[in-house]
């Protein structure tokens, strides 16, 4: 068996989930319970502890993406 064909089948499972699917990623956000304000988790981790960079607190929830489902309609018989 030559090189090339032994260090295929590694090769093969090296791209990333996102790129095979063609799914892009989404910046996470998380809201600060005292204040309300919306940080993202990119800002977060330039801090030395996670804590709200406008009034200092340490208790965050992560903000949910908005929901792709559509209510369903009600359809009348004619």
């Amino acid at each position: 068996m030559s090189e090339e064909q032994a260090g295929a089948p590694e090769a093969q499972g090296t791209e990333a989930p996102e790129e095979l699917y063609g799914i892009k990623p989404r910046e996470v956000y998380y809201m600060c319970l005292r204040c309300g304000y919306k940080v993202s988790k990119s800002e977060l981790s330039q801090y030395y502890s996670m804590v709200c960079p406008r009034c200092g607190y340490r208790i965050f929830v992560k903000v949910r993406a908005p929901s792709t489902i559509v209510a369903p309609r009600r359809v009348y018989a004619v």
